[in-house]
């Protein structure tokens, strides 16, 4: 009888993955692709930062700066495998990646993903590692509409804005100069060690601030850790409040000490679930723990994927026409219908074995009261 209701159990049990199977499979085939309510800002802001990818490579045929033959398509978005300002590896598809143009679309979903509308500030850190992620959320602001307090790094890790003749914030100041964009770095850092040109070549790192300071670009060293944070704090805090905070690379001051801010994940990071606090932390943990929302972006591979782009391709795809533009709707119906008839087939299955467990007991009571009626009947012949 055991074996017959277990049987029973399975059969029921495979009937249940059948139906979510189908379900899904119905929903699936039923699901449509929607351009997202914002397409049109997503857009504006991938011809900004192709038109910003061009002046760059003017900007570095002005200086003889060459493009780096592995730079495939050309953008003037990549440096070199290593200079004087370099400060770590860097995967040098990543950086071809980043110099896609639908990187400033997906800055666009991610901040609207975040709550960002037009009118609200938003607070970035940028290190020179990924020129064009940065320029991309500064593109993406601007297509917004949003206000941007950023302040950023000089040091990069390879082939990244690591050209000691143009480095990252004189590559953004001149792109504001002649107009193309409209903010600024708030504020300046050498990056590297402690945040202060650490591990740099030390001329190099003396020539580039003296032509920061000459630009009237406000350059901020503070070789303490805490203090450099409380420091960058106060700025989003006197031109904010900020109501998004963005990291961009790996600067230690946004990541903090330690492999803690990597494992928080990429994307949009919402404060639901906030990091504990450590002398460590650096400010995407602390915005966490304020409850504002922290868009990271790091892990540039993760964020092709999660949002359809394709990942050191051949060819960039057509403007407008990646999934980052578009939003998957799939119809509800099957799937609740799905859900109804598993819930079904699983009470089933525990009605069989309850009824099953009642039959039992029922029958091991009745073998029981044989058994000692049996017994008394032996005993009375005795």
């Amino acid at each position: 009888m055991r074996a017959r209701r277990e049987r029973r159990v399975l059969y029921l049990l495979l009937a249940c993955a059948l139906v979510v199977y189908g379900a899904l499979a119905l929903a699936l085939m039923g699901g449509e692709q929607t351009q997202t309510e914002y397409a049109g800002i997503q857009l504006q802001a991938a011809q900004l930062l192709d038109r910003c990818f061009q002046q760059v490579k003017g900007y570095k045929e002005e200086l003889g700066i060459p493009l780096q033959e592995l730079d495939y398509h050309q953008t003037g978005m990549l440096g070199e495998g290593y200079t004087g300002i370099t400060t770590t590896l860097g995967a040098l598809e990543a950086k071809r990646t980043t110099a896609c143009p639908d990187m400033g679309a997906l800055c666009v979903r991610l901040l609207q993903e975040a709550g960002v509308r037009p009118g609200d500030t938003v607070g970035a850190g940028f290190s020179g590692s990924f020129p064009a992620m940065n320029l991309a959320v500064v593109a993406a602001c601007q297509a917004m509409e949003v206000r941007l307090v950023y302040i950023s790094s000089v040091g990069s890790s390879t082939y990244g804005a690591n050209n000691p003749e143009l480095t990252f914030p004189e590559m953004v100041h001149r792109l504001v100069e002649d107009g193309l964009l409209e903010t600024d770095s708030a504020a300046v850092t050498l990056g590297g060690g402690s945040d202060v040109g650490g591990g740099m070549e030390p001329a190099l790192v003396e020539e580039v601030a003296g032509r920061l300071k000459g630009m009237g670009l406000p350059l901020m060293a503070e070789e303490d850790f805490q203090r450099n944070l409380e420091r960058r704090e106060e700025l989003y805090r006197t031109q904010g409040p900020i109501r998004c905070f963005i990291a961009v690379g790996g600067n230690v001051t946004s990541m903090g000490r330690g492999e803690s801010g990597i494992g928080l994940g990429q994307g949009l990071l919402r404060p639901e679930r906030p990091p504990r606090l450590t002398q460590e932390s650096g400010l995407v943990q602390r915005y966490l723990a304020q409850g504002i929302s922290v868009i990271h972006l790091l892990n540039i591979k993760r964020l092709a994927a999660d949002y359809g782009i394709p990942f050191d391709p051949e060819r960039w795809p057509e403007p407008g026409a990646s999934p980052v533009y578009f939003r998957a709707s799939y119809p509800a119906l099957p799937l609740w219908l799905g859900l109804a008839g598993a819930a079904v087939l699983l009470g089933l299955c525990a009605w069989i074995r309850t009824r099953d467990g009642i039959l039992a007991a029922r029958e091991a009571e009745k073998e029981c009261d044989d058994g000692k009626a049996e017994q008394r009947v032996e005993n009375s012949d005795n």
